[in-house]
């Protein structure tokens, strides 16, 4: 078990730490945001690390990260916590194929199904509405606005909407 924090400035620096507490390979590695700072590069050679780790037989890592584009490209499970409570827990891989964020107008709203919304936030033009079934309203309502779900779409829905 290592745990580290990073957050120096100097992109070796930083590296060296990620590649010390990987030395000893280590079962679980915690990491505090790994690529916070970093320049493009040296950012996706420590992704490339830290994929190539997680390959190994009974290796983990726990990350804490900001850094949408690095957990949707790197983990397999998002822990969502809110003032140390778990909200959602999902595989990323559901999560990036089955949830949508739905743009939708007043009068929109007022007509949708809402069975299969999770999280719904008032908006200047509307609603955005987070919801695990994309699919259904794609086929349903064909004229509405659905994003693919990213992260940084998901989690202001999730902590500034009412969730349902």
């Amino acid at each position: 078990f290592h745990s580290i924090t990073t957050g120096a400035s100097n992109d070796i620096e930083q590296a060296t730490k990620i590649a010390r507490a990987m030395i000893s390979n280590p079962r679980l590695l915690i990491l505090d945001e790994p690529t916070a700072g970093l320049d493009v590069l040296t950012r996706d050679e420590i992704l490339d690390i830290l994929r190539d780790y997680m390959e190994q037989e009974d290796c983990t890592i726990l990350i804490s990260s900001h850094i949408s584009s690095d957990l949707e490209s790197l983990c397999d499970d998002l822990y969502i916590i809110d003032y140390g409570h778990m909200i959602m827990h999902e595989e990323m891989d559901t999560l990036l194929s089955l949830y949508g964020v739905l743009k939708v107008s007043k009068e929109d709203y007022e007509n949708l199904d809402k069975d299969y919304l999770l999280a719904v936030m008032k908006e200047p033009f509307g609603y955005s509405c987070l919801t695990n079934v994309r699919q259904f309203y794609s086929e349903n309502y064909p004229t509405i606005v659905i994003e693919q779900n990213h992260i940084d779409t998901m989690i202001p829905i999730l902590l500034k909407g009412e969730r349902l």
